[in-house]
């Protein structure tokens, strides 16, 4: 299976590689592949990296059939063999180091991805450049004059083959990434009619100044870039740079000035694939800090329904135990009839009471999950003290905690969803209770305290005898998944806040000599006080 793979990309590989060459053989410096613009290494460099290494063979067969095909072996088989072998290897090299070194990400959606392309190209064609100039040199078929020159064209050829080759390439192996790349838009014909402009502005008033006017080419390349990332910024370049040789062949320039906007062309390449990299990764930031915030909101609402969950258990956790401990009063009352008739009565209204307490309980749960909306009531404060200290009050006598409830008399009500406040107490006096069961100090209690504030609001602070807040911890942010219990999940002091917030209070951890102190505020009804 791997071979019949193998078989086809290599062919079709070494026939792209030959079209390339032939298409690109313009200006050459004699008769070897020195041309200011070299797609082949560009085309070779995105085969290993899309493919693998072991490809690395196919480098040399298609080097020296090129020299064969294109030019006709002008230095003897020796001299071809030899330049084919410094292609082959420093190439493989070069997709080594980004494969197996830098780990490219073929996608080049990040900054670092294009400044390891950058590098490692520029290093890798100036080592290939020089060998390859070497190898014609020592077979006596370069003067010894012209190898600088020699070795810099085929090193700017090179560096631009590749760096506007590649990222095309790169992106027409992905069949998913390749396709996006095709959709027109209004904007994107924009955009091409602005390159095409741009070309027309550089070439077309005046050739003979066409490197001066170089600049204007930034314009279109920067807009796409912006709009479009590094995907658009690669098919901007690989545009331009056709145009340039287009605009080159047909009107005739010579060599020097073809090798001159060359160098304009790197710079312009360089540019637009960093921009491009920095939009890519900045969207991609962008994206992945929304599906973050996604997943936390979703985590949030499973953290929420299973502390709701817990609440829920408490809150008909009396009114069952009371059903059921009626329920058996009943029984036994029921076997003496005559004489207990006003008993019975009376307890299996109690009974009544206690069912309809704990279906209420029941449909402002579900009608919460159903809507997510709040059932805002009036409470007395006290009353909320009172439920929370009841429901806590098994917890507190088994780990032997004092809890001393405190309400300013005269105290204004609240217009609340019971359930939720409900939650928030819990939540904290559980806190308090582990804290002091944790750090097991000499006096073990809690504060629950309800008053009114500066503002006029309802502060409901508890506090314990703990060890207090550990040193760094936010005073009223309380960030999702910071916990300092062992088994915590962080989500508590989280999901209390954006319950009191969302009642238009705030919670906030109260500075305290000894322990913790959490206090939160509720709106207080402005008419009399409500009786608990």
């Amino acid at each position: 299976m791997a071979a019949q793979r193998t078989v086809p990309i290599v062919a079709a590989y070494v026939v792209a590689y030959l079209a390339l060459d032939w298409v690109s053989y313009i200006h050459p410096l004699g008769p070897f592949a020195i041309t200011p613009w070299n797609p082949p290494p560009g085309l070779s460099l995105a085969l290993l990296l899309t493919q693998g290494l072991a490809f690395a063979p196919a480098l040399f067969l298609a080097g020296f059939a090129a020299e064969l095909a294109v030019r006709g072996l002008p230095a003897g088989a020796l001299a071809a063999a030899g330049s084919s072998v410094v292609i082959a290897a420093g190439y493989t090299a070069a997709a080594g180091v980004l494969r197996r070194g830098a780990r490219l990400d073929p996608q080049l959606a990040s900054v670092r991805d294009v400044a390891w392309l950058v590098g490692v190209t520029a290093a890798a064609t100036l080592a290939v450049s020089t060998g390859y100039v070497a190898v014609y040199f020592a077979a006596g078929h370069i003067p010894a004059d012209a190898v600088v020159r020699s070795a810099i064209q085929l090193c700017v050829g090179d560096v631009l083959g590749i760096l506007v080759t590649t990222p095309v390439l790169l992106a027409l192996l992905r069949p998913q990434r390749a396709a996006r790349a095709f959709r027109w838009s209004w904007e994107e014909a924009a955009q091409a009619a602005a390159v095409a402009a741009a070309l027309w502005v550089v070439f077309g008033i005046d050739p003979a100044y066409a490197a001066r006017s170089f600049y204007v080419l930034f314009l279109p390349l920067i807009w796409v870039s912006v709009r479009h990332g590094i995907r658009g910024a690669a098919w901007t370049l690989l545009a331009i740079q056709l145009g340039i040789v287009a605009a080159v062949q047909i009107q005739g320039l010579t060599s020097a000035t073809l090798l001159e906007l060359q160098a304009f062309m790197v710079a312009l390449a360089i540019t637009g694939l960093f921009l491009g990299a920095v939009v890519t990764e900045r969207r991609r930031a962008g994206e992945a800090l929304e599906a973050r915030e996604a997943e936390l909101q979703r985590s949030l609402r499973l953290a929420a329904a299973a502390e709701t969950a817990s609440a829920l258990a408490h809150e008909l956790n009396q009114p069952l135990s009371a059903i059921a401990t009626y329920v058996r009063a009943c029984a036994i009352l029921a076997e003496r009839p005559e004489e207990n008739r006003a008993r019975l009565v009376e307890t299996m209204g109690t009974v009544t009471t206690e069912v309809a307490r704990a279906g209420d309980v029941v449909r402002r749960l579900r009608d919460f999950f159903r809507s997510g909306s709040s059932r805002l009531e009036h409470v007395g404060v006290a009353h909320l003290l009172a439920g929370a200290a009841e429901r806590a009050r098994p917890r507190l006598e088994r780990h032997r905690v004092a809890l001393a409830v405190e309400c300013e008399p005269g105290l204004p009500g609240v217009l609340v969803d019971r359930l939720q406040v409900e939650t928030v107490l819990h939540n904290l006096l559980a806190n308090a209770i582990d804290a002091i069961v944790a750090s097991d100090p000499p006096e073990r209690a809690i504060g629950l305290r309800a008053a009114r504030d500066a503002r006029g609001m309802v502060r409901i602070t508890v506090r314990d005898t703990g060890p207090g807040l550990p040193e760094g911890m936010p005073q009223d942010a309380f960030p999702p998944f910071a916990t300092t219990k062992p088994q915590g999940m962080g989500l508590g002091l989280a999901i209390s806040r954006s319950i009191v917030e969302s009642h238009g209070g705030r919670l906030a951890a109260d500075p305290a000599g000894h322990g913790a102190s959490f206090s939160f505020t509720l709106p207080a009804e402005e008419t009399a006080p409500l009786q608990p």
